[in-house]
């Protein structure tokens, strides 16, 4: 059986550790039995990739592995009585993959994780199992305001706290909640990254918030009062008379909560002007009046 541990990890034998990691960690993904349940070919890749990267992730291990091979990692190895090919590390015999790990840590000979802390002498605490990374979506309500939001990852129902004012990108660590140790220590952590998804009406720059609102020509000439909604709750805002198109109305602290900083809120104005027929000149100069502004505005629903 060919027991080249940088040929298990798919790595050159001068790869830094870096990349034995990330190929290790892919791998293991992969072929993580909780992904793979009852896939006893998947498992067998799990427990090689393991073995491999508890070698090669340490300096000393793997030092003496490129020197005297698999031979070398047994406990109370002398070089003069090495039976495997120091040049290559590939195991000269035959036997599976459990026979070989046997030999060299102790004489087990099953392959058990549970059992796989210290690897037969060598010192250290076990390993902590490898981390997961996962995308967790969120309306943009939700990331303004936080609060606890239900998910599912490798068939386990987990609760996680958003703080509020969370950003798109944001990258959230779950202790414990990775995959499990194969050597029988801590568990990984889980890594969310957040996406958000964008607001029909709402736009965000920073920690403040725009907000989008059209008047009609006659408010803009004369002047209104109008109810906007806010994370914050619904407050009356006085549009004044003459106002111009793109001109921005503020609710100072109204915005964005994020880590005891507070953004913004910003109405800009949008002077609806219908185009004018013979057919529509009078709603137009209804509209000079103010007289339907309200159902100009209808649309104008935040659902929080």
């Amino acid at each position: 059986m060919d027991t080249d541990l940088y040929k298990i990890l798919g790595v050159a034998k001068d790869a830094d550790a870096k990349t034995i990691k990330s190929s290790y960690r892919k791998i293991a993904r992969e072929n993580h039995p909780d992904r793979n349940p009852d896939d006893d070919a998947a498992e067998e890749r799990f427990k090689k990739a393991s073995f491999a990267f508890e070698v090669l992730s340490d300096p000393e291990k793997r030092k003496t592995y490129d020197t005297y091979g698999v031979d070398g990692l047994r406990e109370g190895f002398q070089p003069g009585q090495q039976q495997w090919a120091s040049s290559t590390g590939a195991f000269q015999g035959g036997g599976s993959f459990d026979d070989i790990f046997g030999s060299i840590f102790g004489g087990r000979g099953t392959f058990d994780t549970s059992d796989y802390s210290n690897f037969g002498g060598f010192n250290g605490p076990p390993r902590k199992g490898s981390d997961l990374e996962a995308e967790l979506g969120l309306s943009f309500m939700k990331a303004l305001v936080g609060g606890e939001v239900a998910m599912r990852v490798n068939n386990r129902d987990l609760k996680v706290n958003i703080p509020s004012g969370a950003e798109d990108g944001d990258r959230l660590r779950l202790k414990g909640k990775g995959n499990p140790s194969p050597y029988g220590g801590k568990a990984g952590d889980l890594i969310l990254e957040l996406k958000i998804r964008k607001h029909d009406l709402l736009r965000r720059e920073g920690l403040n918030l725009y907000l989008d609102l059209p008047i009609t020509m006659g408010e803009a000439l004369l002047g209104t009062k109008v109810d906007i909604p806010t994370p914050s709750g619904t407050f009356t805002v006085t549009v004044p008379s003459g106002v111009n198109s793109g001109a921005k109305l503020r609710l100072k602290g109204k915005g964005v909560s994020r880590k005891k900083k507070r953004g913004d809120f910003f109405i800009v104005l949008h002077i609806h002007a219908p185009d004018l027929t013979l057919e529509n000149i009078d709603e137009i100069a209804a509209t000079l009046d103010g007289g339907y502004s309200q159902e100009v505005r209808e649309n104008i629903k935040l659902v929080y």
